[in-house]
């Protein structure tokens, strides 16, 4: 399969967009975001879930996104190589891009041996993935044409740690549409869902329900911190396997009367406007997706220092950062937003300025663009990223 976009001008690029499911998550919100805005003209783009779990397929098909799924339910099901094969065969893309570990390591493989002709790998995450999952990673990079990352400290990480060549890394930075999240028209409309006055001070979580994201540790430093400032309510968005966990534990705490868990939200811009102050207790993190969503909406951020996070959130500035499992910090962190009204209004300027100058939706796509045309042989003349400095900048 060979591609001739060069030569002849109504050639689309055909990009298929690998990913491990289509659940609601950081990835798959930045693709349905991203895609649709890309020229129609000038590309196809076709997106597969490997898992049967496609929550977010309505959401691509009526954006206009082919979606397909490879109907993958258990880890053992080796035949989803042989249907991930069938399907490049049909769609014959010229760009393969991988999303998420399981998606990278298939996709990678089959890839190759399918014959397609760039293959683009993306590392999101830092340090989650099990000794395994770093071995294949490791053993799969050599397959792809180039490797994206969304943070500085995931380039240096899978330069590092994974052996990626510099000259292989993309650095492109997540994107968020800011209008979006900044005339929201449904704040009164979630307070009043959620029984809440203007003066009750309301921490929202968002994100998935997983050991990883440290929600555990965020529940008992909301408790901590409710002790002392009885006004103070927290909801969680998110769905995952420790919900059950995690609901056992704010009745341990005695803290239900004052935490909803909300399961997954269509309504993000909505309900980031309903909220007073954010909060991210994640013990690792790729590059939070929810902080530049949080500062484009306006809002304060309390988070851990960890992974990519330390390049979304400004401590100081944007939002506070403290130490992981810190309940103490965490907690400390919570009543000073609550006490200090000028405060988040400051924070809430500042990261939504730092959003507008730094994570744009527009800027994401012009990058990834600027990728996909480098890969396919067309010169896009006033940009360049063939510079592995200037790609990790």
């Amino acid at each position: 399969m060979t591609f001739s976009g060069i030569d002849d001008a109504n050639r689309k690029i055909k990009v298929l967009h690998l990913i491990t499911s289509l659940e609601v998550g950081g990835a798959q919100h930045g693709l349905l975001l991203g895609l649709p805005r890309f020229n129609p003209k000038k590309y196809e783009h076709i997106v597969c879930s490997m898992m049967d779990r496609i929550q977010m397929a309505k959401q691509f098909q009526r954006a206009g996104i082919e979606v397909h799924s490879l109907g993958l339910k258990t880890k053992i099901d080796f035949s989803v190589a042989i249907r991930l094969r069938s399907l490049l065969k049909e769609v014959q893309p010229d760009i393969l891009h991988t999303y998420l570990l399981h998606s990278n390591v298939l996709g990678r493989i089959v890839g190759r041996l399918t014959g397609v002709p760039k293959i683009i790998g993306s590392e999101r995450t830092i340090g989650q993935a099990g000794y395994w999952g770093r071995f294949l990673t490791k053993l799969t990079n050599p397959l792809t044409d180039a490797v994206e990352v969304n943070s500085q400290t995931g380039a240096a990480v899978i330069e590092n740690s994974l052996g990626v060549p510099r000259e292989k890394i993309r650095l492109i930075r997540s994107g968020v549409d800011l209008d979006e999240y900044s005339k929201p028209t449904g704040k009164t409309k979630v307070r009043k869902e959620l029984d809440l006055s203007q003066d009750q001070h309301l921490v929202l979580y968002i994100g998935r329900l997983r050991a990883v994201k440290g929600v555990e540790f965020g529940l008992r430093a909301f408790a901590l911190a409710k002790d002392k400032r009885p006004n103070l309510y927290m909801t969680l968005a998110g769905e995952g396997e420790q919900l059950c966990d995690l609901q056992q534990l704010s009745n341990d705490l005695r803290i239900n009367d004052h935490v909803k868990f909300l399961g997954v939200r269509n309504d993000l811009p909505d309900l980031l406007s309903a909220a007073d102050s954010i909060l991210m207790p994640s013990l690792k993190e790729g590059f939070p997706r929810t902080a530049i969503e949080a500062m484009a909406a306006g809002k304060p951020i309390v988070a851990t220092r960890v992974g990519g996070t330390p390049e979304a959130i400004i401590d100081g500035e944007t939002g506070i950062l403290v130490p992981a499992t810190d309940i103490s910090a965490m907690a400390t962190a919570l009543i000073s937003l609550v006490d200090n009204t000028s405060l988040r209004q400051q924070f809430g300027a500042a990261g939504t300025k730092l959003v507008r100058e730094k994570f744009s939706i527009d800027s994401y796509v012009k990058r990834l663009d600027e990728l996909y045309c480098q890969l396919s042989g067309i010169d896009t003349h006033s940009h360049s990223i063939d510079k592995p400095k200037e790609t990790l900048l």
